[in-house]
């Protein structure tokens, strides 16, 4: 059977596997970020894809509006866009969303099973590990249910190491590696990054030892190359950072959050096992099993023939380096440099490991001393059941049990199916008990001692009617931590990016980088939450010179108030003159201005002998015509992000960091033209920079396939 149609089988077995959670646990691919940042945004820029429209920056998301900085929103990556505008026909965004991941999944089986194969392991031993490392814990429980830009970086990572090592034996022009490595790029997950590093340096280690030097040069032209796409991903990034919130996100320290240890890593057979590692809200116990690997890694250790490793040890020096590397990242620091919480490390380490696995596992099962063998299987079965019940004694007995009867009762029959018929039944028994394994976490786990006490809000329609009061640009005054499902399922309160989704304006979004001045201001955090005090704060002046509100400075028709952070006196009170009470419920009331903002402009406030004449905007640019009588500011309901120029006439004027982070500017006496223009800081070298790796790579692919096809001409006339 051709490769290609394996691969693809391959693929569509690991889709099918990935149905079970959602079967499952409906949510279960819909949890944290997924829900309150990705799907929703998603949902967003899908729409106006299908309008003919791709943006990097809109004002109207505040701190979550510039995308071309938010690195991990992924817009310069082409599959997502395809993504993106399969998410905006759905209505129900946890659907979507187990698509997309089940769509990951599949592609990261087929990208293992590559990898697996090009290091030499038979098909049956490549296809086991493939169809276990997506459903390994940390990938199925925090990157497919909540960070899927980690899982799309992981998985277009296999994929290059694949094409990169086959390019290194000179199997593959270069051009293919290259195109893995700028989707790598383009999903803006650092760790993406950090994976091509990882397997280049190792890959270029291996060409070294085998003065394969010709190689290593065309490695290192496409791997430079490859790596220069990242900069139109992380120029914009840098260039926000001074008015970020993540300014001092760089830096060495362990506070053990998220940190796994090596007692965690010799349970990774274990299915029930639940790491004792710090985690959210300052738990000391994790609900799932996020550094499990696969059932039968471990107990299998003990039948394996180590002397093909042995054998193959110069050839496997990069796999060895990968593996070596990432378990020391993975037992290290929680913050090093830029890189935290280096259980998102893990999957790196087990992929590695699970390659390893396959290799050796392809000269079949050793027969000789069975009882020994079998009795070394048993210890490491039973150790890990003792080391999942040990961390949680109590509430979990009969999921332990289950857990351990079911991972014996498969590794006797691996064992025994192994050594009588063989390879292919042996990966048969391993690829049905991983079907078992991922049935049972996703039916038993994970752990929640008081139950769920919120599922997320995924019917858009349902969400919008929750809205329907609201005119123009709304503002929710809310604290997360008292939310129920039902209010975030009505669109009664909602946080991040949810309510975005349904087509309402809302100055709440979410936001992995944040405006530091803006957030100050209104005290609110990453996904939309404030403080009681940013009640007061709207009807004050913006800031010293500018006597504008700062509820009208941001332009905002509709204020949303939760009882739960304003209190009675506040929900049940009158608004001030300007604005009426359209609903007031037990759960929050909405005020809407007697006379909304309609039109589009984002001219906010101007100085008293300013008339604005005409305003006409888009997300990334704004033309006002104005007539003053002397020279004076104008504000915009728009953040200063670096990027923005402005002219006068064509004439440059400085932009000016107004009250709460807003943008200003300072204009001359008389009638004149007010143009901005905001372009993503480095873009442009960066568009250029990566546009010219891909021309060289397209050179660099001529010269191999020159070389390539000498080299054959001069073999074929020995």
């Amino acid at each position: 059977m051709p490769e290609w149609l394996v691969t693809l089988g391959i693929g569509a077995a690991a889709w099918v596997i990935g149905a079970i959670p959602y079967v499952q646990q409906r949510l279960f691919y819909y949890v944290g970020d997924q829900y309150e940042q990705f799907a929703p945004l998603w949902h967003v820029f899908g729409q106006r894809l299908r309008n003919g429209d791709w943006v990097t920056m809109d004002p109207a998301g505040w701190m979550g509006g510039n995308y071309a900085a938010e690195a991990l929103t992924g817009i310069w990556n082409p599959v997502n866009l395809a993504n993106f505008v399969l998410v905006s026909y759905f209505d129900d965004l946890a659907q979507a969303a187990a698509v997309v991941m089940v769509e990951f999944l599949g592609l990261l089986a087929m990208g293992t099973f590559l990898v697996a194969r090009e290091h030499g392991a038979r098909r049956w031993p490549a296809a086991v590990v493939a169809l276990a490392v997506p459903f390994s814990g940390f990938t199925l429980w925090y990157e497919a249910a909540g960070w899927p830009a980690g899982l799309m970086a992981f998985t277009w990572v296999t994929w290059f190491w694949w094409a990169a090592r086959r390019h290194a034996r000179g199997r593959l022009n270069p051009f293919v590696p290259f195109l893995a490595g700028a989707l790598v790029m383009t999903t803006g997950n650092p760790y993406g990054a950090l994976g091509m590093v990882v397997v280049l340096t190792a890959l270029g280690a291996e060409l070294l030892l085998r003065r394969r030097y010709t190689r290593l040069f065309h490695l290192v032209v496409m791997g430079a190359c490859a790596g220069l796409v990242a900069l139109p991903v992380y120029l914009p990034l840098l260039g926000a950072g001074e008015v970020s919130l993540r300014q001092d996100l760089a830096v060495l320290a362990n506070d053990t959050f998220l940190v796994p240890d090596l007692g965690d890593l010799a349970a990774a057979s274990s299915p029930t096992y639940l790491p004792s590692i710090t985690n959210w809200g300052g738990a000391l116990l994790e609900t799932q099993p996020s550094t499990y690997l696969a059932w039968f890694v471990l107990p299998l250790l003990p039948w394996l023939r180590w002397s093909r490793l042995r054998r193959r040890a110069r050839s496997l020096a990069g796999l060895l380096g990968i593996a070596g590397f990432y378990l020391l990242a993975t037992l290290g620091p929680s913050n090093l440099w830029l890189f935290r919480w280096p259980v998102r490390l893990v999957e790196y380490l087990y992929l590695a490991v699970a390659v390893l696995f396959a290799v050796v596992l392809s000269a079949g099962l050793a027969t000789d001393v069975p009882r020994r063998r079998a009795v070394a299987s048993g210890a490491i079965v039973l150790g890990g059941g003792y080391l999942a019940w040990a961390v949680h004694p109590s509430d979990l007995d009969r999921v332990h049990a289950t857990g351990l009867l079911l991972v014996a009762t498969a590794t006797a029959l691996a064992v025994v199916v192994g050594r009588r018929r063989g390879l292919p039944a042996l990966g048969a028994v391993l690829v049905a008990g991983t079907i078992a394994v991922v049935a049972f976490q996703t039916a038993a786990l994970p752990y929640r001692p008081g139950g769920f006490g919120l599922r997320a809000a995924s019917d858009l329609t349902a969400l919008a009617g929750g809205t329907t009061a609201y005119e123009g640009t709304a503002l929710q005054l809310a604290r997360h931590d008292v939310i129920t499902t039902e209010q975030m399922r009505d669109g009664e309160i909602t946080f991040g990016n949810l309510v975005r989704a349904t087509g309402t304006a809302t100055v709440a979004s979410y936001s992995g980088i944040g405006f530091q001045e803006f957030s100050d201001a209104l005290c609110m955090d990453y996904r939309g939450a404030t403080c009681p005090e940013a009640f007061g704060r709207l009807w004050q002046p913006a800031g010293p010179g500018y006597p504008v509100p700062l509820v009208d400075a941001l332009r905002v028709s509709t204020l949303v108030l939760q009882r739960d952070l304003l209190g009675d006196e506040v929900v049940d009170g009158q608004p001030p003159p300007g604005w009426r009470v359209v609903e007031r419920s037990p759960v929050r009331a909405v005020w809407v201005r007697d006379e909304p903002y309609a039109d589009e402009g984002r001219v906010s406030w101007t100085s008293p002998a300013i008339e604005v004449l005409a305003d006409s905007a888009e997300e990334a640019d704004e033309v006002v015509r104005y007539r003053a009588e002397d020279a004076g500011r104008v504000l915009f309901a728009r953040l200063a992000w670096p990027g923005y120029s402005v002219t006068v006439d064509g004439d440059e004027v400085p932009a000016i960091d107004g009250p709460a982070g807003l943008l200003a500017v300072s204009v001359p006496a008389g009638e004149h033209t007010l143009a901005l223009e905001y372009t993503p800081p480095g873009l442009r070298v960066g568009a250029a920079a990566a546009a010219g790796a891909g021309l060289v790579v397209v050179l660099q692919s001529g010269l191999w396939w020159w070389q390539r096809r000498r080299t054959r001409r001069r073999q074929a006339g020995r």
